[in-house]
């Protein structure tokens, strides 16, 4: 996928449409939640916003989870761009997700339909999550693993470390992952990696990493390695085999969408100093 950033980010009005768009679809999670288990009730995966991005908000329902766009639209008119609806569809493709678009008039500021209001961004029909759910076990992707590694990060910066994370990008190939200030108001960067099995060197690749960048070169960064694995009681790998359980963070085992799982992390690692 290509990021072609505009320095100046989204306009105040999407920013804007986006906060509808976030309030509606929390409006549709509490009118319909309850009919399934929790753990595969709806939830936010990504409700903060991120920039770049493929996608504006993200949710999961069921074994699915719905990468959404909010659609400007004047008049009728949408004002989504094709690079928008194809950015979105490709990295849905990529990572098993369902592309959606919120549309929000301009000039009102409210939802263009009643209801869920998502829209297929392939095959342009309305999407009812309820209906995108199966019984089948769906693993999770790349995407999801790297979202959450960064979740696990950012909330050990602000709640161990006593940091502020500034920003973060979840876009996979884009790095670092986090910038935040330290405990003593130092900005710094971190490169986030989910890895299946964590063998303890994985940071030396990253040294030298900041003579790609001034911004880079001009604060300390670190390396942050996050292992998930599944707690099930019996693992078993893609084929079946069970798994012992002394191998739990081998990364034999898949996670799937929905079920419980261990997290694997030790803190952040420097690798380059100011």
């Amino acid at each position: 996928m290509t990021y072609q950033i505009n320095s100046s980010g989204p306009s105040r009005q999407l920013l804007d449409a986006r906060n509808v768009a976030g309030l509606a679809l929390q409006d549709s999670f509490r009118r319909e939640a309850g009919k399934v288990d929790p753990p595969r009730d709806f939830r936010w995966i990504k409700a903060e916003f991120t920039w770049p991005s493929f996608d504006h908000l993200t949710f999961g329902y069921g074994n699915q989870v719905f990468s959404v766009v909010v659609e400007l639209r004047d008049g009728g008119q949408s004002l989504m761009t094709e690079q928008e609806r194809r950015r979105c569809s490709e990295a849905a493709s990529a990572f098993g997700l369902v592309p959606c678009s919120f549309a929000v008039e301009s000039r009102t500021m409210r939802p263009a339909a009643e209801g869920w209001n998502l829209t297929h961004l392939v095959t342009g029909r309305p999407v009812i999550p309820a209906e995108q759910v199966t019984d089948a076990s769906i693993e999770m992707s790349e995407w999801e693993l790297h979202n959450f590694a960064i979740q696990v990060v950012r909330r050990y910066i602000e709640q161990d470390l006593g940091g502020k994370v500034d920003s973060f990008c979840d876009v996979v190939g884009i790095d670092p992952q986090i910038w935040f200030k330290d405990s003593r108001g130092a900005k710094c960067w971190v490169i986030v990696r989910h890895l299946r099995n964590i063998v303890g060197d994985e940071k030396n690749q990253w040294i030298g990493h900041e003579k790609k960048s001034v911004s880079l070169r001009l604060c300390d960064g670190f390396f942050a390695a996050v292992c998930l694995a599944s707690a099930s009681p019996v693992l078993k790998d893609a084929g079946g085999k069970v798994v012992p359980l002394s191998e739990r963070f081998s990364g034999r085992a898949p996670l799937w969408r929905c079920d419980p799982f261990h997290v694997k992390f030790e803190g952040l690692q420097r690798i380059h100093v100011v």
